[in-house]
């Protein structure tokens, strides 16, 4: 009867042994190629990294068996010897391509016991961000039950065991190594991206200088303002790319705000001026996507203030305060130059709708502006980017002045430079 016991309890705790240890699924995503491969088997691990009853062996830990036992890593009899030495139950692979200007991921599960197909997903996407999002939400349904379920390596099973399934994308090294040296990289999150939110800070510094051109009126001086410490600030949102990537999610809402603290400022004959920049505007933006690059058009309200007064009452300052505000439109570019690095421009007309207190000082004046920033962005991860931006504005002035004018010049250009760097959000 003892005996009888103590095999019943051998047997049933061997049985909680093997539920463990199928509850307790080993795979290993091994390498995926194709543009941007890296970073989509990245994406494929963080989302295994959060099923429970899961463990994922690490591509470092197969290669470094791989090399112990003299085991080719992209054959299925190495694999299934690997599965054997590593207890994998599940043996991940992946292959990117371009589809029809799309990009299509093409992931694939064999069973450690046999290294057979027992899942394959296909996921797509316009670009590289919609098919990210693919990953995250739907791989885990399309090959979960098979990863889970999938068979795990047996000792005693032989090598020569039918592998029929097996010769959907196995890869040999020489393809690998095909893959590696042509695909072309896709950049990953990059300005002009499929982002719904995008978002910079920066701080910098402003330059302006303000020249007449053929004063009369001797109290008539140019200026320049050297050094500020600014902030830089830029916003485009898209919100219809949280439900499309057809054209609603090419417009966006576009907004940028500059702002400087006080700052101290000589004339000629040494006496004191604080002067003070702030520049806003906000309009709208069509981005048109070509491949990894774009080009935009854009319009909206834009305003830039430089105000400049003096220490002392009794000194009037040599050039009048300005506050231009405009209607702001013009053309843009966006350039993916590598898998992070990324350029843009943009050029554009200022219809002036007016021009502040220079507009008393020269009542007859008419005034025209245009506007070129550029920007370099360098993606630091995900959705994190730092940016070096500069943006130039010229303002430019014929004064139509009189002989009994108070003041009296035949024009001036006011040109100002702002440079910033830092960081950004992309979401």
């Amino acid at each position: 009867m003892q005996h009888k016991t103590l095999m019943i309890l051998i047997a049933t705790l061997c049985t909680l042994v093997a539920a463990h240890t199928r509850a307790d699924s080993r795979v290993t995503v091994h390498d995926f190629f194709g543009p941007s491969a890296a970073r989509m088997r990245n994406d494929v691990v963080s989302v295994l990294e959060r099923q429970s009853g899961l463990t994922i062996v690490s591509k470092g830990e197969v290669t470094s068996a791989a090399r112990r036992l003299g085991l080719d890593s992209f054959s299925p009899d190495g694999r299934q010897m690997l599965a054997r030495e590593l207890n994998l139950s599940a043996w991940m692979s992946g292959l990117v391509e371009r589809r029809n200007g799309k990009l299509q991921l093409t992931v694939v599960v064999y069973d450690g016991a046999q290294h057979m197909r027992v899942a394959r997903a296909r996921l797509t996407g316009n670009n590289l961000n919609n098919l990210r999002s693919a990953i995250r939400d739907q791989l885990w349904d399309q090959s979960g039950r098979a990863i889970m379920e999938a068979s795990g390596p047996e000792p005693a099973r032989a090598l020569a065991a039918d592998k029929s399934g097996t010769s959907d994308m196995v890869i040999s090294q020489a393809e690998a190594d095909h893959f590696r040296d042509t695909s072309e990289p896709e950049q990953t999150t990059r300005r002009g991206g499929n982002e719904a939110l995008r978002a910079y800070l920066g701080v910098g510094s402003p330059y302006r200088s303000l020249d007449y051109r053929e004063p009369v009126t001797s109290t008539l001086g140019d200026y320049q303002l050297s050094s500020a410490a600014l902030a830089d600030i830029h916003v485009a949102f898209h919100p219809a790319r949280f439900v499309t990537d057809g054209w609603p999610s090419w417009l966006g809402l576009d907004a940028a705000a500059r702002i400087t603290i006080s700052a101290p400022t000589l004339n000629n004959n040494g006496d004191e001026f604080t002067s003070r920049y702030d520049g806003f505007r906000v309009g709208l933006r069509a981005r048109v996507p070509l491949g990894r690059h774009s080009v935009s058009a854009f319009s909206g309200y834009a305003m830039s203030r430089y105000a400049i007064t003096g220490r002392s009452r009794d000194i009037s300052a040599p050039v009048p305060s300005v506050d231009y505000r405009s209607i702001r439109s013009g053309l843009g570019g966006e350039f993916a130059l590598s898998d992070a690095l990324g350029f843009g421009v943009d050029a554009a007309w200022l219809d002036m709708l007016s021009v502040g207190d220079i507009g008393k000082w020269f009542p007859r004046a008419t005034a025209g502006g245009l506007e070129l920033a550029m920007f370099a962005t360098y993606q630091l991860s995900a959705h994190t980017f730092a940016q070096a931006a500069a943006a130039y504005q010229r303002t430019f002035f014929d004064f139509h002045s009189r002989v009994d004018d108070k003041n009296v010049a035949g024009g001036a250009t006011d040109q100002s430079l702002t440079i910033s760097l830092g960081m950004g959000l992309a979401l």
